[in-house]
């Protein structure tokens, strides 16, 4: 059963071409919103779970959304599965293994992420022809609008 407030948001990850190594595309979902996302691509670790601690996106699976708010990225969420070597911020006796930070901000292309997951209004092409996504502040507030800012949230990749 769903608590109060709760949100449930699905993040499901195009299948990445294999030439694209550069990021990976996807649509992230929450109540009749559909916004496009972009990350890093995927990147194994031979030490983690999580994946290549900066480089990578995060793996495959269920993860909490507890509130994040610094300079730099203000009321965003970071994604937390301990399971998964996710977790919020280093702290004493988590291995270094474990990646931390890994957040939902705005940016417009993956080379401007470290493990994170920035939405869009939708994808596109930048000068180069590098894939990015578009308007990715506002999609960012579309988002802040319809989840509270609370640490009861669920992110579900696929």
């Amino acid at each position: 059963e769903e608590a109060e407030g709760e949100v449930k948001l699905y993040l499901r990850r195009q299948q990445s071409v294999p030439a694209r190594t550069d990021c990976t595309l996807g649509f992230l979902f929450i109540e009749g919103l559909q916004l496009a996302t972009i990350e890093r691509p995927w990147i194994p670790s031979p030490v983690s779970k999580g994946g290549a601690k900066g480089v990578s996106c995060v793996p495959v699976g269920t993860y909490k959304l507890v509130r994040h708010n610094t300079e730099a990225h203000p009321m965003t969420w970071a994604l937390v599965n301990e399971d998964l070597d996710v977790a919020h911020l280093p702290r004493s006796g988590l291995p270094s293994t474990v990646r931390t930070a890994v957040l939902i901000h705005p940016a417009n292309y993956a080379h401007e992420l470290r493990g994170c997951i920035a939405p869009g209004l939708r994808s596109g092409r930048g000068a180069e022809g590098q894939p990015m996504v578009l308007e990715s502040r506002k999609a960012m507030r579309q988002l802040q609008e319809l989840v509270p800012w609370t640490d009861d949230h669920i992110l579900e990749v696929s």
